[in-house]
Formats: structure tokens, C-alpha cells, sequence
């Protein structure tokens, strides 16, 4: 029996914009030091969630707890958020880029440099650090932005296609550094890449139109549907327009 605490709590969760509803209802729970993946097609709802943990913006109806944590100022202090699309600033180097993130979020100085270390070597950064982020490519900038999100130390990690312009080496590569992160913070973060949610989660959240379809392990979803493949269970779960 697993003696975890939990970690995220995210209860009846609705988020609207004027007439449209982008989540709606949305409850499920994560243990701590796991990762859980958001596997959903574009327009599921995942990144509207993700920002709401991560306290970006607030729910319509609903509520949600990080670590025990409501308060949403407290919640951005232990939440690192990468986002699909980086928005790094282009004339900082990539040094001065994660140097300037510990100033920010004030890591304890004893931390600060075993931090930056691990960072720059989990995402590879060794050769760039010199250079400035408008520079980079799109690859290189997915990694300065997940190295930034590690150096401010979180105690959970929320990722938005956290995969999106690394070559296949450099996604197995993040994986199982992901993997390792995991014995010590909790991840959850989104994709629509099966092989991704397979490969990493202890539990999947599955969304279409903005709903959860279901939440499980890879081995519990199948079961779920009677199906033989993650692939297959998703299919099942996300086809036509379940309400």
C-alpha cells in the first residue's frame, strides 16, 4: 500500500471564458513525488488546466490545493511552469537567463549552485550557456525554460507539451531525467503523444472537450475499455462526443 501523501487535489474544477466553458468539473488527485500526464487532442482543455495549478488564473467554480495550499500567491512560490511556447527574454544569455530565475524566486544560496548544476546538465546546456536565448533554437529554448523551472527549486513541476521541438534522442533523454526528477518533486504535465504518457506516467488523466474521461494507470485504462493498447483505450475514451 503506498504510504504517499497527496500532493494535488483538484476538486469539481470549471473554468469559463464569457459564453465557453474550457474545463468543466474537472476532479482527481495526485500523489507526491509522481508524475501524472494530461493526455488529450488539441483543444481538450490541458493547458487551461495546468495554468490553474499552477495559479496563472483562478477557477470559475471549484477549487484547488497544492501541497495542501490554496493561497494562489503560495501556490506560484512552489510550482515551476513550463510552457509550450518559451518566452524567454532574448537578450539574456542562458546563464544569466537561470541565474536571474534563483534571484526571483530567492533559493537558499547553500542550494543555488547544485541547482543550476543539475539543471544545465539534465537539459544540456552546457555548450550554450553563453549564449543568448534569442539565439537558440526552438529545441534549446524548450530546454532553457524546463532548466529555469528546476532551478527555482518547485515542489512540483506542471509541463505544457514539454517535448514540443526536441529530437528523439533529446526526448528520451528528458524522460528519464523526468523520471529521476520524480523521486523528488512531483510532475504533471500535458500531451497528446501517447508514447509520452505511456512511457513516463504513473497515472493518465484523459480529457476531451474539456472534460475527464477517465484517470488511471496505463493498465487500469485498458482494462476500463476492454482494450488491448493505451492507444486503443484513448481512442475508445475520447471518441465522439461522450457527456
Amino acid at each position: 500500500m503506498s504510504t504517499k501523501n497527496t500532493c494535488i487535489k483538484v476538486s469539481d474544477f470549471t473554468k469559463k471564458y464569457a459564453d465557453k466553458t474550457a474545463c468543466l468539473k474537472i476532479s482527481f488527485e495526485t500523489e507526491e513525488n509522481s508524475i501524472t500526464g494530461i493526455l488529450g487532442a488539441n483543444g481538450a482543455g490541458k493547458t487551461t488546466l495546468l495554468k490553474a495549478l499552477c495559479a496563472i488564473h483562478m477557477p470559475t467554480e471549484g477549487s484547488i490545493e497544492i501541497c495542501g495550499i490554496k493561497e494562489p500567491s503560495e501556490i506560484r512560490k512552489i510550482t515551476g511552469y513550463v510552457k509550450e511556447n518559451s518566452n524567454l527574454d532574448e537578450n539574456l544569455t542562458v546563464k544569466e537567463t537561470l541565474l536571474f530565475q534563483q534571484d526571483l524566486f530567492s533559493v537558499s544560496e547553500n542550494i543555488r549552485k547544485e541547482l543550476f548544476e543539475s539543471a544545465v546538465k539534465m537539459c544540456e546546456l552546457k555548450d550554450v550557456l553563453f549564449a543568448k536565448c534569442g539565439t537558440l533554437s526552438k529545441g534549446y529554448r524548450q530546454r532553457v525554460s524546463l532548466a529555469k523551472a528546476i532551478c527555482q527549486n518547485p515542489k512540483v513541476l506542471i509541463l505544457d507539451e514539454v517535448f514540443s521541438g526536441l529530437d528523439p534522442i533529446q526526448i528520451i533523454h528528458i524522460r528519464t531525467e523526468l523520471k529521476k526528477l520524480s523521486q523528488a518533486k512531483t510532475i504533471i504535465f500535458s500531451t497528446h503523444t501517447i508514447e509520452d504518457a505511456a512511457s513516463l506516467c504513473d497515472k493518465i488523466l484523459v480529457m476531451a472537450n474539456g472534460e475527464v474521461r477517465a484517470y488511471g494507470t496505463s493498465q487500469e485504462l485498458i482494462s476500463l475499455t476492454k482494450t488491448k493498447s493505451l492507444e486503443e483505450a484513448f481512442v475508445n475514451l475520447t471518441s465522439g462526443n461522450k457527456k
